[in-house]
């Protein structure tokens, strides 16, 4: 009998009832992931805050915390009620720069996300409704059966009679019921159609937006809305452009022909549509733009010299890795080069010492560019701090040998730095822009590899001069934000390793053997110069 009053009620409502089980177990899985997601990796920070310093310390005073954790931390408690704002917090966070404060203050924040459908989470359900009620309202439709017999007149009063279906068509008398049924189910079809690719594009994203912690209620909203235009707009092309081959012929005539069926055409277009939020507009923009000299077109000309550098260029980073980091966001090698290390640390399955080394490669690639960022990986520089620490030495506590043979290596790298690479010329000669050099007593055009010869040879007059200005050349590379902030890290990592990590623990060191005399130095200082023998008595 139980069976018999479920299936009665399920009977003729089937599309309603699994369009509605869709739309709240995608809510609810997204809303608990994001849960899951946020304990997991507050107790990842709290381990880290554990194992690294996050402090700057002066003689042995506490200065202040690392910016790049502050943001990661503030990014996982930041929508917690309560943290930092009430008085017992308030007395915490001032003190949070010792390390049993910080773990404190998340051991608070743990406490206060633990139960699942808190205050956040109840927050960002209510937000969800729009998307809930939309993808409702996209599975109703794709999932019922739209095809009305012509002998159901109520159907077609019903389901086809409305502006954006039917409206502003002339049929003939003769043929006007069975051909609005047919119009109104190719629009119905196109319009579920997109919703599909739709959905799955809002999936795509929003799990994207989860594995970053981006999932928010302005999220939720926007795919909504997002989906709803998609749809909306690719029904209203349609009904505009319902045949392809003759589209043009087709609008502003009045329809007294039979209606075409569905073509697979516009079946794989409305599923692009859907997949790609946005195609739609962008689309009709670029057909109408060849025609329309008032709408602003982008300067194409340098496309192939200005592609995006792939991640496989890091050395570590393969397709799987790629794919991975794909996921929060980072698509190639310019958006790795910016990327809090801290944080990607976090968000991926990657150590810190490994998000570090990914980081300072990109950074080098972004610098120099990708031909010689695998020219320098030849020469044994793979990262920016390598290249910082091959042309930037302690000279002053080195003897003249040593910084003559330093001078003389940096002009190696002078060489690679200023080579011109096939981006340079091809730029040069897409552009049709010439450099401009010293020749003689004027000037004279030159184009890329003249003009690379030209700025080594006027660096190299000498092995100081050649290694001054790349020197030079290496400050101003290091002088970048992103490159500071990793800087930072490199350095307070450094320190926490201490002095010993700096070379390996000599065998006499290993074995307790105690030298008889002091080492003598490898470079010995050289003798001050003697006085003359017969000196000037004037």
């Amino acid at each position: 009998m139980q069976m018999e009053v479920v299936f009665n009620v399920f009977e003729g409502h089937f599309a309603e009832w699994t369009a509605l089980a869709i739309s709240a177990v995608t809510t609810f899985a997204l809303i608990f992931g994001r849960y899951e997601i946020r304990l997991r990796r507050l107790r990842l920070i709290r381990e880290y805050v554990k194992a690294f310093p996050v402090w700057d310390t002066t003689e042995g005073k506490t200065k202040s915390t690392n910016p790049s954790f502050e943001f990661v931390r503030s990014k996982y408690t930041a929508d917690v009620k309560g943290s930092g704002e009430t008085p017992e917090d308030g007395d915490l966070v001032a003190d949070a720069q010792s390390q049993m404060a910080i773990v404190a203050e998340i051991n608070g924040t743990i406490a206060k996300t633990r139960v699942f459908l808190n205050r956040g989470d109840i927050r960002l359900l209510v937000a969800s409704v729009p998307y809930m009620l939309v993808v409702f309202a996209g599975f109703s439709l794709t999932l019922s059966g739209t095809t009305c017999p012509s002998q159901a007149q109520g159907c077609i009063q019903h389901v086809a009679r409305n502006l954006l279906t039917a409206g502003g068509v002339t049929f003939e008398a003769t043929i006007a019921p069975e051909q609005v049924r047919k119009l109104t189910e190719n629009v119905l079809t196109v319009a579920a159609i997109t919703f599909v690719g739709a959905y799955l594009s809002s999936l795509r994203y929003l799990v994207q937006a989860l594995s970053v912690f981006d999932l928010s209620g302005f999220t939720l909203i926007r795919q909504a809305a997002v989906i709803t235009i998609s749809v909306l707009a690719s029904a209203a092309l349609y009904r505009a452009l319902p045949d392809m081959d003759a589209a043009l012929s087709v609008v502003g005539m009045a329809q007294s022909a039979a209606v075409n069926d569905l073509s697979a055409g516009w079946i794989l277009l409305a599923l692009a549509f859907g997949l790609l939020p946005g195609s739609v507009l962008q689309f009709v923009l670029v057909k109408l733009g060849t025609r329309f000299d008032w709408i602003k077109q982008s300067d194409n000309r340098f496309i192939a010299w200005t592609r995006v550098v792939p991640l496989d260029a890091i050395d570590g980073i393969d397709f799987f890795t790629r794919f991975r980091l794909e996921e929060c966001g980072i698509s190639d090698v310019q958006s790795l080069a910016t990327y809090n290390p801290i944080m990607l640390h976090i968000e991926t399955p990657y150590g810190i010492y490994q998000t570090v080394d990914w980081i300072a490669q990109a950074q080098l690639c972004c610098v120099v560019g990708l031909d010689r960022f695998l020219l320098l990986r030849q020469f044994n520089v793979r990262t920016i701090f390598d290249l910082e620490r091959a042309l930037k030495q302690n000279k002053e506590y080195m003897s003249a040998e040593d910084r003559k043979a330093i001078d003389q290596f940096d002009r190696i790298y002078a060489a690679v730095l200023l080579a011109p690479t096939g981006p340079m010329k091809g730029l040069q000669k897409e552009s049709t822009a010439k450099f401009l050099i010293p020749d003689g007593g004027g000037i004279k055009e030159v184009d890329a590899t003249d003009f690379s010869i030209w700025a080594m040879q006027t660096i190299s007059k000498d092995d100081g001069s050649a290694s001054r200005a790349i020197e030079h050349l290496m400050d101003w590379i290091g002088d970048d934000l992103h490159v500071r902030r990793l800087r930072r890290l490199w350095n307070e990592i450094c320190d926490r390793l201490g002095p010993t990590s700096l070379e390996l623990t000599s065998d006499r060191k290993i074995k307790g053997d105690t030298p008889t005399s002091a080492p003598q130095p490898d470079h010995p200082e050289e003798p001050e110069p003697q006085a003359a023998a017969n000196p000037d008595p004037t």
